[in-house]
């Protein structure tokens, strides 16, 4: 029964979700866990609800909480495969065990579904109880949960009061989940605890949650059959501070003005202050608006009227900024269209653009497709056309709701859409970059981005409606950094406005000290993707006494005119503090900002949604695209009549009203199975210091195997290797996360507005990608069979036959499965020690085939400078966590004997020690029983005058000292049966119930205890005058007062390391392993002669 209950929960539990709960603080490597409680009680009205809808189910307030809870946490997380653990008493007992309840849901499932679902799922589970929890651990591969603990990272259970003295029915030191709840049903209600990780979650934050879970239960219990995407969690203070309060924008400002009439208004102010710079011509403000006017006058002369598109097609000069005023003066709407693009992609913009006129030059016509529009040379005409018309301002029509311009982005279809821009959103954003940047007439404004893409937009009219100078950049600049730097510095340049990719860059060329930024420097304006926080304290370094420029960091799609929210990020950081969230801030005037779920519902604050753009920055919409522009431009469910845009962008507001960018929905990508943010990849990577920058994206190899490749511009003089990037990512990424190769680049392809172009990296083959093992197809039967068993038990797909077991995640009851159902299939009798000798399905089919014999010695490592390590074990799997921890120089050699007379085994022991390392000193190990083999091979190698420079022995007493333990531990399970009724210590309990499970939890191991029991009577212990070193579990109770098991009568010198844990556990949990590891490591002081 208790094998078929385990199969039940093996087969229920493949390829484990992690719940994504979001975390105030970034999860480390280390796993810190600090504990933090806070306490609810639901009324006793809220209970008997609970209890009146699920009354007809045994269990049934257990239930309900239940689905309840796992509705908040699909509200949190957007999730759809969620596992909670709890904890069941079981029947007619005192103990309890572990269960893991697994749902889906979605949006449009009721609540009433939901929880029938549950009933069912609980009732069935509940059913297959009495099994061995930690043995199902060890069958499960949790490898990949990265940083969590356990197979679920949230734990709920409801205890009953008359036999808990209080809701936690364990040590919640020893927990260390994301989250566990427990409630208690008390006389005035339902009393709980929520346990958090204060090292992830601030106390607000939990304190929210609770709030939300109370709005839910409260909810659901009188409107059961409502769907889950509706039902409501946030309190209408809540949902009146994120809607309403966080976007109380409103402002003043020229709402019936045209963007070109705040220039002519300048004009009037300024008429001789430089207005535009190129190289060494210049145009006074006067002068340009007089060059303006007269083009203005005599594109009128065509006809061109308001919401008609011109088209601008020219390289940088003063004629750029010309024909841009002109288009606008005449009351038309212009269309930046960059020279340098592909044809098919200039083709299709002058033929989806509709334009009447283009202006351009004469040098760029020949390279032009044929179009419909009447092409105009400002170079070549200007004579003959424009100079002789007035230099006056043209009359038009033209109205703020009028078309400003039409900008191109890419699109998903393949082809670019034009986005329009009308005046009156052009004019907000102009007057509010104005006051948020502090643009002044003293200014010198580098014109940087191409025309375009939407960032000039930011450079041009906040400069050009201030008085200030308008510089216009060279294409050395693009290439050149000591260049760019030397130029700003000579142009007086205050005011730098790049992409975030290019100041990257420049962060990290200043920190060189070879260059010096700009002298007059005083802001700096950067956009487009997510700041890396290292390169903020770079940046703020590379300047003396603290005298940086201001630093904001923006964020807006050019679907929202430019900009939508700001953060000064030189107000958030400094360079005494600890790095900040690299927020986008807050929202600009006049502009709203929703962070939604799917249903549009606004979520709670620190809870991941697609972020919505509201107010008067919104595009009329896409050029020629209706449905398009009705799928990404909704009406606002919170404002009727106004529309909201559907970004597509990740996003979460924090406590203070800052926006989180957490980077495109899109970017989410799944790998054999696995969801993975490509984003948290590379914010590691870039914190290696051979890498200048990097970015990781999926690709497809020509089997149809995607995997993730990352792609890295390395630091000056420096040439990371494959493995050595690897391991720097395998200290904080879980083995899933690690791309399969890196492809080395002097620099990241970008976009014509210096965007990383991710579909520009080029795919991998065998001169830029040097995978550490390439994907290989079964070749043959055998191999055939053996990759359909592992993807089988992994739950991946596909696995190539040089995919490594241990990589993979393989553990101890995963190989014992395999080699029964091997032998199963091929008729070979085999051990799990094959996997050591034989790792991928390529040497195992060839084992299998060429019916090799599994040897006697495991090689784990067999170079370094060390003195060999010899561990004698029949399950080199216990050891497996502890061996990868040890120095690379460590070599280690596990020894493998049948159980025998320790003597004997000892001997043979001996053999195969001798033919690594014929001559001593000797390092032995060993645990449990087979430290007393350890032992005896020191014993005998000692009378053979050999020197024992280290004897280790885990959890390993003498025979006398064991049989009175064992004594010891039948009275103590009476005693804490006894002590759990009567109140015991909650520390106590966990003790008990981990000394109770791990007892009774390895069924493969007990038909063994017989024979062991007659080995520990037959051995006979004789004296050994050296030193041993015993590595005690502390969770075990061996009801001792000697504290050195023994073998102080025996030996010249015991030294006691207390591991925590219990007699497997000491080993098998991680940190554990790692704490034994390091005791080791300090033992093992002697080198390699």
């Amino acid at each position: 029964m208790l094998n078929k209950n385990l199969e039940y929960w093996q087969n229920k539990l493949t390829r484990l979700p992690v719940l994504e709960l979001s975390t105030d603080k970034a999860r480390t490597n280390e796993g810190e866990y600090e504990i933090g409680i806070e306490t609810f009680t639901f009324s006793e009205q809220l209970c008997l609800s609970l209890k009146a809808l699920n009354q007809n189910c045994q269990n049934g307030l257990l239930k309900s909480l239940l689905a309840a809870f796992k509705c908040l946490l699909y509200k949190y997380t957007n999730q759809e495969d969620i596992i909670v653990g709890s904890y069941i008493r079981l029947p007619n007992n005192l103990d309890f065990n572990t269960l893991a309840f697994r749902s889906t849901i979605s949006d449009n499932l009721c609540f009433n579904q939901l929880l029938e679902q549950v009933n069912q799922t609980v009732s069935e589970d509940l059913k297959h109880q009495d099994f061995s929890w930690q043995q199902l651990l060890k069958g499960l591969s949790t490898k990949d949960n990265h940083n969590h603990k356990s197979i679920f990272q949230v734990m709920f259970s409801l205890q009953d009061a008359c036999v808990m003295d209080a809701p936690l029915p364990i040590n919640v030191d020893d927990l260390q989940l994301d989250l566990s709840v427990f409630v208690v049903e008390a006389a005035e209600g339902l009393k709980g605890t929520f346990i958090y990780n204060q090292q992830l979650f601030e106390p607000q934050t939990i304190k929210r949650m609770i709030n939300h879970f109370e709005n839910l239960v409260s909810f659901v219990v009188d409107n059961p059959q409502t769907k889950v995407g509706e039902i409501a969690i946030l309190s209408n203070a809540e949902r009146h501070q994120i809607l309403v309060e966080w976007n109380q924008t409103q402002l003043d400002y020229p709402h019936d003005k045209c963007i070109h009439q705040l220039f002519e208004e300048q004009v009037a102010k300024t008429p001789d202050a430089l207005a535009v710079v190129f190289e060494q011509q210049q145009l006074t403000y006067r002068q340009l608006d007089n060059r303006a006017n007269q083009l203005a006058n005599y594109l009128q002369t065509l006809e061109i009227k308001p919401d008609d598109r011109v088209g601008i097609c020219i390289n940088r000069c003063l004629n750029m900024v010309v024909g841009i005023l002109a288009i606008l003066k005449a009351g038309a709407a212009y269309i930046p269209i960059d020279p340098n693009y592909p044809q098919e992609r200039l083709s299709h913009m002058l033929d989806d653009s509709g334009i009447s006129v283009l202006l351009t030059t004469e040098d760029l016509l020949p390279g032009l497709p044929q179009n419909k529009a009447k092409s105009i040379c400002l170079d070549r005409d200007w004579q003959d056309l424009i100079a002789h018309h007035t230099q006056q301002s043209p009359e038009s029509d033209v109205k703020p709701s009028n078309l400003a311009y039409i900008i191109y982005t890419s699109g998903s279809t393949g082809k670019s859409k034009g986005v329009m821009i009308e005046h009156h959103s052009l004019v907000n954003f102009t007057t509010t970059a104005t006051k948020e940047y502090g643009i002044n007439h003293r200014d010198r404004v580098l014109q940087f981005a191409s025309i375009s893409f939407d960032v000039a937009v930011e450079e041009m009219y906040p400069t050009l409606t201030n008085g200030a100078t308008l510089i216009l950049r060279t294409d050395e600049f693009l290439t050149n950094g000591e260049r760019m730097l030397q130029k700003c510095d000579e142009w007086g340049i205050t005011v730098l406005d790049l992409p975030t990719a290019y100041w990257h860059q420049l962060a990290s060329d200043l920190a060189t000290g070879e260059y010096l930024a700009p002298e007059n420097l005083r802001l700096v304006i950067i956009g487009g993707e997510a700041v890396i926080p290292e390169k903020v304290r770079t940046w703020q370094k590379s300047f003396q006494n603290n005298q940086y420029p201001e630093l904001i960091n923006t964020y807006g799609p050019t679907e929202a005119t430019v900009v939508v929210t700001r953060c000064k990020l030189s107000e958030s950081i400094n360079q005494d503090t600890q790095l900040a969230q690299m927020t986008i801030g807050k929202p600009f005037d006049n502009v709203k900002i929703y962070i939604l779920d799917s249903d549009l519902n606004p979520v709670p604050i620190g809870v991941p949604g697609e972020l919505h753009i509201g107010g008067l920055c919104l595009a009329r919409g896409y050029l020629n695209r209706p449905q398009l522009t009705a799928q990404k431009f909704i009406c606002d469910p919170f404002n009727p009549g106004m529309r909201i845009y559907k970004s597509g962008d990740l996003a979460r507001f924090l406590p203070d009203g800052n926006i989180d960018f957490l980077g495109r929905i899109d970017h989410q990508v799944k790998i054999r199975g696995f969801r993975i943010e490509l984003g948290e990849i590379e914010t590691v990577l870039n914190q290696h210091p051979a890498v200048k920058q990097a970015i990781v994206i999926p690709q497809e190899y020509d089997t149809g195997d995607k995997r993730l490749i990352a792609y890295i511009v390395p630091q000056p003089t420096q040439s990371p290797t494959n493995k050595q990037l690897k391991q720097f990512l395998k200290t904080s990424l879980p083995e899933y996360m690690i791309p399969s190769g890196f492809v080395i680049l002097e620099a990241l392809p970008l976009t014509p507005n210096d965007k990383v172009d991710r579909k520009a990296l080029p795919k991998p083959d065998k001169t830029n990608l040097n995978l550490e093992e390439e994907y290989l197809s079964a070749r043959n039967d055998v191999e055939q069979k053996l990759v359909s068993l592992w993807e089988q038990a992994f739950g991946i797909h596909p696995i190539g036959i040089k995919d490594n077991f241990f990589s993979l995640g393989g553990n101890s009851l995963m190989a014992t499965s395999m080699v029964a159902q091997i032998e199963n299939l091929f008729g070979r009798k085999l051990t799990q020690a094959v996997f050591f000798q034989a790792p991928n399905i390529q040497q195992l089919a060839d084992f299998i085939q060429e019916e090799n014999v599994i040897e006697s010695v495991i090689r784990i490592n067999c170079h370094g400078n060390k003195l060999p390590l010899f561990i004698i074990a029949n399950n080199g799997f216990l050891y497996q966590q502890m061996i990868d921890k040890l120095d690379i120089e460590q070599p280690v050699y596990i020894v493998q004997e049948p159980l025998d007379k320790a003597p004997d085994m000892a001997s043979r022991c001996i053999q195969q020690i001798r033919d690594i390392q014929p001559q001593g000193p000797y390092n032995l190990m060993g645990h449990s029983y087979e430290g007393l083999v350890t032992y005896e091979i020191a014993q005998q190698l000692y009378l053979q005058n050999e020197q024992i420079a280290f004897l280790g022995m885990l959890d390993t007493p003498t025979p006398e000292v064991e049989n009175r333990a064992e004594e010891a531990r039948l009275l103590f399970k009476r005693y804490q049966r006894l002590k759990v009724v009567l109140g015991f210590s909650w520390k106590d309990k966990t003790s008990f119930f981990k000394e109770r499970i791990e007892y009774r939890l390895n069924e493969s191991f007990q038909p063994l205890m017989p024979t062991l029991t007659k080995f520990m009577n037959e051995y006979e212990v004789k004296p050994l005058p050296i030193k041993v070193n015993i590595f005690v579990a502390t969770f075990e109770f061996y009801g001792l007062e000697d504290a050195n098991f023994g073998w102080n009568k025996w030996t010249k010198e015991v030294e006691i390391h207390k591991i925590p844990g219990t007699h497997r556990s000491m080993l098998l949990k991680p940190e554990n392993a790692q704490l034994v590891a390091e005791k080791l490591s300090a033992c093992l002081n002697i080198k390699k002669k």
